[in-house]
């Protein structure tokens, strides 16, 4: 994923070269600023380097808000988006022991989008994670779990815009872990790694 990461990234840098060429030259393309909202599901994917721990995963959702300053065939990708996973760990120490974990977090992606090859759009770039926290549900508490998901990762994928409506596929590489997964006796769950896969529908103004 990281060579189709700069494989993108060389192409939105070629589009921006032909967007000025086709506005003569040295002359800036006319700049719009779009935004609107989105929403839709993701299907999540975490693996660990332990024997003693198996792990399942639940749909989970997103929805933000997404924004772009669009040169033509060239545009950058601000969006805030709040993501919601659910994962349940299988863990067998001393006994079996499961636990069902909850996931939420604040991304801002900041995508490079090409757009020569319209109304199809391809896109790839960083992701900020301003914000997240793992908890489990005991009874009517919720207990703390830490971070699972790292402070910067990458998204890329496709759009495509059918009037005001996008609709959106993208993988999220997620990496490794912040900080190793506390369970419940003590004991760490190591090198959880995870990415996503996300389809969302969105509606531009």
């Amino acid at each position: 994923m990281r060579k189709l990461f700069v494989i993108l990234m060389m192409l939105a840098a070629t589009g921006t070269a032909l967007a000025q060429r086709h506005n003569g030259g040295g002359h800036l393309p006319r700049v719009r600023i779009e935004w609107g909202a989105i929403g839709g599901i993701n299907v999540p994917n975490y693996t660990t380097n332990m024997q003693i721990a198996d792990i399942g995963e639940r749909m989970g959702w997103q929805a933000g808000i997404v924004t772009a300053v669009n040169f033509g065939a060239f545009a950058i990708e601000p969006q805030i988006l709040y993501v919601r996973n659910g994962i349940r760990i299988n863990y067998y120490g001393e006994e079996r022991t499961s636990v069902r974990l909850r996931s939420n977090s604040i991304d801002v992606p900041v995508l490079a989008s090409l757009r020569l090859l319209r109304p199809v759009r391809f896109y790839a770039g960083p992701v900020f994670t301003v914000m997240n926290d793992c908890k489990q549900k005991s009874g009517g508490d919720l207990l703390d779990f830490g971070r699972i998901r790292p402070t910067i990762s990458f998204a890329a994928g496709v759009g495509v815009q059918l009037g005001h409506m996008l609709l959106d596929l993208r993988y999220n590489g997620q990496f490794r872990a912040k900080h190793d997964v506390v369970l419940p006796d003590g004991n760490y769950l190591k090198k959880l790694r995870s990415y996503n896969v996300a389809f969302s529908v969105g509606y531009l103004f």
